[in-house]
């Protein structure tokens, strides 16, 4: 009788261990289902995000784009006037060129997601490990363009010391008004009249040599953003592509 509740005993014992090893386990491996579900669904939320950054990027380049594409075409107009036209020159197209070659239209990429993914480890969840090295590259391409653009900032100080030399300020000034140029990009115009230039033919050539300058860091600028945002629309179709592997 004594054996017999012995085994009863050990029996209940085994059954009790049995129910709890499996409540442990089974809880282990909802646990880790369940982490496995949150890991995708921020996985596919931070997918989401960049495709949206991409695309304001893409925005951003494309508006920068045709600003340097404006700049190149005036720079060539430029030079046609002080090099290939005789004078008396139209003086109020190059105090119009001149002031728009300063103005600046930089781009800078949406980072937000990027950020997130650098700050909270993120880039761990995202499977694809290929696709993580085409973002980091994207990362590295626009850093390398706007260690250009900082060049091209630098560039603007002397080009800028140039146009005083040869234009007459408060005709630089005028070119802009909100009511008379509001029909214009940057409510900006040409004078009314050839207004007179300044400094001698020294001070033409500095002001024209920083004006080649500048354009030709704008023509850099400009091929990086081509390349730019090439890798912009390519990784946008990774990323999309990833998607729908997530979803399947």
């Amino acid at each position: 009788m004594d054996k017999l509740n012995l085994k009863k005993q050990l029996g209940r014992y085994a059954l009790e261990f049995f129910l709890l090893f499996s409540a442990v386990t089974l809880g282990f491996f909802a646990e880790n289902y369940r982490e496995g579900l949150v890991e995708r669904k921020t996985e596919k939320m931070y997918l989401q995000s960049l495709i949206k950054d991409l695309g304001q990027d893409t925005l951003k380049i494309d508006y920068s784009l045709r600003s340097k594409e404006i700049k190149d075409r005036y720079f060539d107009t430029l030079h046609s006037v002080l090099y290939q036209s005789p004078a008396p020159w139209p003086t109020r197209k190059l105090y119009f060129i001149s002031r728009y070659l300063l103005i600046r239209e930089h781009f800078y990429g949406t980072e937000g997601t990027i950020k997130q993914l650098e700050n909270s480890g993120g880039f761990k969840l995202l499977s694809n490990h290929d696709l993580v090295d085409k973002i980091n590259a994207y990362s590295a391409a626009k850093e390398k363009l706007y260690q250009i653009q900082i060049a091209r900032d630098l560039n603007a100080v002397p080009f800028k010391e140039a146009i005083g030399h040869v234009f007459q300020g408060k005709e630089l000034a005028f070119l802009f008004d909100q009511t008379k140029f509001k029909d214009k990009p940057y409510s900006m115009g040409e004078p009314t009249w050839d207004p007179p230039l300044m400094g001698d033919q020294e001070n033409l050539e500095q002001y024209f040599y920083w004006a080649s300058n500048e354009i030709f860091i704008e023509r850099n600028c400009r091929a990086l953003l081509g390349i730019l945002r090439v890798s912009a629309k390519d990784l946008i179709h990774e990323l999309e592509k990833e998607l729908q592997q997530s979803d399947s």
